[in-house]
């Protein structure tokens, strides 16, 4: 690896010696103050070296990565969810947690290291080494609390599942490096249209369909997310999903032709089901967590709407949308997590999260209230929130290829989701049943979520502020 390619690293680099650096602490003495501040100076570091060095064109990185302005888009929301997981763990774990904090915080840093890898790949190996990382040190992360049953259940389901989608994916791979003689990812996708390529490009997509909670390999979901630590939770339904879909949108982008119109029909029906089968199931929902997760998988269906339509028109448009759209989602769940993270506590047996235990919230934490109304008003699509710019972004581009099918699930399973999402909504703002914890006094993570929300705002209402610099950004200006 030259000079020039070990600069281009610096993000994952600062990253990386974050990691080495939070391991020294630990061995040395443990302080959970002082992890915390680590981690979330590294992260910062990776931010700002990011952002100083910000990709302008495609350039490899050895044969195994590339340094490209998307996957530099995708490694800015990566690192924003990783914030806002470090900035909350604090007052979540408390001083007197039975658990001990520092790994909780290598965890964290070392599945952002994965995730940022993920969408740098070009290489088989370097996918599998991504995903592994990612996955691997979410899953301690699920299980952080081993006094509570749900989480040890929700992990091992995780780890059981997990490894067998990471199997067929590494199946798919072999076959279709047994029919392109490459490990590289933009010649296997070339790969000549034999059956044996076809079973490949199916378990491929498979394995990173599970990964993305999208109907039929979605049923691990609600477990997992009831059974979390919350502000794992966090990171589980935003880091994992927005680095698996870097990579399905790249291998999208390459798809051979021939292939196009049987990937078409396979991934519509995949998004036409988990759009409308996910808003239906979030209906019965008393729990939040579990809610969000029948959510996230009507809104994979909705992200993949945008991958669907690359094969059909022009790319750069897909591009812009699915990536507005995964922002405005990323948004409003990190507002949703992180006011459930600062209602609970990780001793706790099960966190707060049941809709007769948050009813009132308003009356008694106005702006925690106010802040999860605009997330959930959000991700119903409402206007003056980002999350309006985002479905409108994709409704455009479906309505452009004609793909009604498409328009019509977005439209069925945006007005389900309305009704329970302002179910929510209202039980915020009705009279209290009961008393709320106090919320600690984390003033960083209360700035944090201050900002946060005011984009959701700013964004949905003059979404002309990144609009027009966003085709700048990925590169497709």
């Amino acid at each position: 690896m030259s000079l020039q390619q070990l600069w281009l690293m610096l993000p994952v680099l600062v990253l990386s010696l974050g990691i080495i650096v939070l391991m020294l602490q630990t061995a040395w003495r443990r302080n959970a103050v002082l992890a915390q501040s680590l981690a979330i100076l590294s992260l910062f570091g990776s931010f700002v070296a990011l952002i100083w060095q910000f990709p302008v064109g495609n350039q490899a990185i050895t044969i195994l990565f590339e340094y490209e302005p998307v996957g530099g888009f995708f490694s800015i929301l990566l690192l924003m969810v990783s914030l806002s997981v470090a900035l909350l763990q604090g007052a979540y774990m408390g001083r007197d947690s039975r658990e001990v904090s520092e790994e909780f915080y290598l965890l964290l840093l070392l599945s952002c290291l994965g995730g940022m890898l993920l969408v740098m790949a070009k290489h088989a190996a370097s996918v599998v080494l991504g995903i592994e990382l990612m996955s691997l040190s979410m899953l301690a992360m699920l299980a952080y609390n081993r006094e509570r049953s749900l989480a040890l259940e929700g992990a091992i389901k995780y780890l059981l599942l997990s490894g067998a989608a990471t199997s067929l994916l590494l199946l798919g791979l072999a076959f279709l490096y047994a029919t392109s003689g490459s490990l590289l990812l933009s010649e296997i996708m070339q790969s000549p249209m034999s059956l044996l390529a076809k079973s490949g490009f199916v378990l491929l997509i498979a394995g990173l369909a599970f990964k993305l909670s999208l109907v039929p390999l979605h049923f691990w979901t609600p477990d997992v997310y009831q059974g979390a630590p919350v502000n794992s939770t966090l990171l589980l339904t935003s880091l994992s999903k927005t680095a698996v879909f870097a990579l399905l949108i790249k291998l999208i982008l390459i798809i051979p032709p021939e292939f196009e119109a049987d990937l078409i029909r396979m991934l519509s029906w995949m998004a036409i089901a988990s759009m409308l089968l996910g808003n239906w199931l979030a209906l019965q929902q008393q729990s939040i967590k579990r809610l969000m997760a029948y959510s996230a998988i009507a809104h994979m269906g909705y992200v993949l709407v945008a991958g669907i339509i690359a094969m059909g028109i022009d790319h750069s448009l897909v591009l812009e949308g699915a990536s507005y759209y995964l922002l405005a989602y990323l948004v409003a769940s990190i507002l949703i997590f992180s006011v459930l993270t600062m209602l609970s506590r990780l001793d706790d047996q099960r966190d707060l999260d049941n809709l007769s235990q948050l009813q009132g919230l308003f009356w008694q934490h106005p702006w925690l209230a106010t802040i999860m109304a605009l997330a959930f008003f959000s991700l119903a699509g409402m206007p003056i929130t980002i999350g309006f710019i985002g479905k409108f972004y994709l409704l455009t581009l479906a309505i452009k290829l004609s793909a009604w099918w498409l328009v019509s699930a977005m439209l069925i399973g945006s007005a389900v989701g309305l009704y329970y999402y302002l179910r929510v909504i209202f039980s915020l703002f009705a009279p209290a049943s009961n008393d709320i914890p106090d919320v600690p006094k984390a003033f960083a993570s209360k700035i944090w979520l201050s900002v946060i929300a005011a984009s959701l705002l700013v964004l949905g209402l003059m979404p002309g502020l990144l609009g027009n610099e966003l085709r700048a950004i990925l590169g497709i200006g």
